[in-house]
C-alpha cells in the first residue's frame, strides 16, 4: 500500500514556544479582526494551532519553502501551497504574498468574525496583514545581516590595519634613524664651519678634539628597541586613531629629514663658494 505523500504543510518545523514569529499590527473592520504571523521556519499547521490564534474564526496560512527537487538549472525551485480554513480564496491571497515578497516559511492571517459581512474588502485585509508580517520579517532579516557585514567589515579592517600598523612601526624606526643621522651630520658640519670660522678670527677652536672627547650621544637609535605593541588586542576605533597618529609621526620625521638635508646643503654650497678662485 502506498504511503501517502508527506506535503510542505505536514511538516513538524520548529518548537513554535522557541521559534521567532514575526506579526503585523491587527486590522479592525466591522468588529472583524484580522491579524498576520509568519515564520520562516514554524510549519503551517504549528502556526494555525497557536495559542494566539486558535480561537479565530479562520485561519488561513500558506507558505513557501525550498524544493527538494533537483533542477536542470542552477535556479532554486520552491514549493508553494495554501489552507483557506474556511474563508474561500483567503489561503490564496496569502499564497501570493509570499510569492511577490520572495518569502520563505510559512504566514497565516487570523480573522474573528464580527457578525457582519465585510464583501471584497476582507481580501484586501488579509494580503494588508500577511504583507506587514513578512516585511516584520525581512526588515528584521536586513538588519541581522547588516550587523553581519559590519562584523565581518571590521575584522577585514582590523586585520589590515594591524599589518599596516606593524610596517609603519618599522617605517618609523628607519626614518627616526635616518633623522638622527642627518641631524647629526648638519650639526657636526656646522660646528666645524664655526670652528673653522672662529680660527680665522684667531680664536683656537678644535672642534674634532671635542668631539672625539665627548660622550656618546643618547639619541643613537640603536641603543633602545621599541617595545612591541600587541595590536591584536586593540579595538578598530584605537587601531584607526593610531593609524592616524603614525602617519602625523611619518610626516614629523619627513620634514625633520628634509631640513636637516637642506642644513647640508647649505653648508656645502657656502664651502664651494669659499674654495672657488677670485
Amino acid at each position: 500500500m502506498a504511503q501517502k505523500r508527506k506535503h510542505p504543510d505536514d511538516s513538524v518545523g520548529a518548537d513554535p514556544s522557541e521559534a521567532a514569529i514575526y506579526r503585523s499590527s491587527p486590522v479592525e473592520d466591522r468588529d472583524s479582526i484580522f491579524i498576520g504571523l509568519f515564520s520562516p521556519t514554524i510549519a503551517p499547521k504549528g502556526l494555525q494551532k497557536l495559542k494566539e490564534v486558535k480561537n479565530a474564526s479562520h485561519c488561513m496560512v500558506a507558505w513557501r519553502r525550498e524544493s527538494n527537487q533537483q533542477s536542470l538549472t542552477s535556479t532554486k525551485q520552491y514549493v508553494t501551497g495554501h489552507d483557506d480554513d474556511g474563508e474561500k480564496y483567503g489561503g490564496k491571497r496569502v499564497e501570493q504574498v509570499m510569492v511577490n515578497m520572495k518569502a520563505v516559511g510559512a504566514c497565516v492571517v487570523a480573522r474573528w468574525y464580527g457578525g457582519t459581512m465585510l464583501g471584497p474588502v476582507r481580501f484586501t485585509h488579509i494580503e494588508t496583514c500577511a504583507s506587514e508580517a513578512v516585511r516584520s520579517w525581512l526588515n528584521h532579516t536586513g538588519e541581522e545581516q547588516a550587523k553581519k557585514r559590519k562584523v565581518e567589515e571590521e575584522a577585514a579592517e582590523k586585520e589590515k590595519l594591524v599589518k599596516a600598523l606593524g610596517a609603519r612601526d618599522q617605517s618609523i624606526g628607519v626614518l627616526r634613524a635616518l633623522a638622527v643621522e642627518k641631524e647629526t651630520q648638519a650639526k657636526e658640519a656646522k660646528e666645524t664651519d664655526h670652528g673653522k670660522t672662529r680660527a680665522v678670527e684667531g680664536q683656537a677652536v678644535v672642534v674634532d678634539a671635542k668631539r672625539e672627547n665627548a660622550p656618546p650621544s643618547s639619541s643613537n637609535p640603536s641603543s633602545s628597541q621599541p617595545a612591541v605593541i600587541d595590536y591584536d588586542a586593540m579595538t578598530v576605533d584605537r587601531l584607526r586613531a593610531l593609524d592616524k597618529a603614525r602617519d602625523a609621526t611619518l610626516s614629523f620625521l619627513l620634514k625633520r629629514i628634509d631640513k636637516a638635508e637642506a642644513a647640508l646643503a647649505a653648508i656645502d654650497k657656502k664651502k664651494e663658494q669659499e674654495e672657488r678662485p677670485p
